[in-house]
């Protein structure tokens, strides 16, 4: 049973979600504003972020209950773990540092000083090395010493680095303020920028298809998606999507990518693309008024799509990726922000 866990972001609450019928069947309180959850590779932990105070809540996924709260770094915002399960990497927004926490004991063994206010977080497949993004530059973290062996400057502010899926390159996100913003390239073996690439306004989310071919920009500012070549770090399309464009992900088996999207402000929509077209396929209206929809994810078998409505009441739209259609409106605590999926 595949199971979704949706971070209320007010009223500090958990909504557990049955992706089979759609519906809640726990309810959990933990910090101030939780923001990010994930869940170790066997799915039996999952830690979550409360980004208003200074916790990351430990839960028991088969009691669906809170066992430990371990204190981090002020204003936590994402949290991963490593490809092993092993530990757990935490950035704090307000603070300096990323908290690793081991797993097995739930407890701080070590804080990596990275800059002010580091964001997002990601591993090379191999978990050896962690990208990390502050305001004003990359840092690379060695995992087996918890230091930091590279720190990289970028053009613009760092936003959201991801890794390709063979591991050799990063590709960081960068705002220009009103200027175009750059994706810039990172090559894992030598930390070093390689190229620079030219996108729209405020990019922010990057994520690749599963054989690395593609690499999805989200631009904000300019309601556009950036279609990036790996081979060549070359754009080869630009898509208008009519709104606010902020997250993405691309279903498992490579097809499609979907995005959320704010139209006129007031309401969600998903743009799903065709991914060997590059062609806008379907606009699913959420019918969600004075929200938004953030952070999108898709079931690891990728049949389902969930999009959490950040409103009061709040709602998780779920979609069947088949037919791009919602199949179900589901209730959930006030103002849902993020979610993640139990693994397989």
């Amino acid at each position: 049973m595949v199971l979704a866990y949706v971070t209320n972001i007010v009223g500090g609450s958990i909504s557990v979600i049955d992706t089979k019928t759609h519906s809640v069947i726990a309810t959990m309180s933990v910090g101030m504003n939780p923001q990010d959850v994930a869940f170790t590779p066997d799915g039996k932990i999952a830690y979550v972020t409360n980004s208003g105070g200074v916790t990351v809540s430990v839960i028991d996924t088969k009691t669906h209950s809170v066992i430990s709260s371990v204190q981090v770094g002020a204003r936590p915002a994402f949290v991963e773990f490593t490809p092993d399960g092993k530990l757990a990497y935490v950035t704090g927004r307000g603070d300096t540092v990323v908290s690793v926490i081991d797993v097995k004991t739930h407890s701080v063994v070590a804080t990596v000083e990275v800059g002010d206010g580091p964001f997002f977080i990601s591993f090379t497949p191999d978990g050896k090395l962690a990208y990390v993004t502050n305001p004003s530059t990359v840092c690379v973290i060695d995992v087996k010493t918890h230091s930091v062996i590279a720190t990289i400057n970028v053009e613009g502010t760092p936003q959201d680095t991801k890794l390709s899926p063979n591991g050799k390159l990063a590709y960081v996100t960068g705002s220009n303020g009103s200027d175009p913003s750059t994706v810039s390239v990172i090559d894992v073996k030598t930390h070093s920028v390689i190229a620079s690439i030219s996108v729209g306004i405020m990019s922010f989310r990057v994520a690749f298809t599963p054989d690395g071919k593609l690499a999805y920009v989200t631009n904000i500012f300019d309601n556009t998606v950036s279609v990036i070549d790996v081979k060549t770090h070359s754009v080869i399309a630009t898509i208008q999507t009519g709104g606010l464009v902020f997250d993405v992900s691309v279903t498992p088996d490579g097809k499609f990518a979907y995005f959320s999207v704010i139209s006129n402000n007031v309401t969600n929509a998903i743009c799903v693309i065709d991914t060997k077209t590059h062609i806008i396929i379907s606009n699913i209206d959420t019918d969600v008024l004075s929200g938004t929809g953030l952070f999108i994810n898709f079931t690891p078998d990728g049949k389902l799509a969930y999009l959490p409505n950040n409103n009061n009441p709040g709602t998780v739209t779920a979609i069947d990726v088949k037919t791009h259609s919602i199949i179900a409106s589901i209730p959930a605590g006030t103002n849902p922000f993020n979610l993640a999926f139990t693994p397989n």
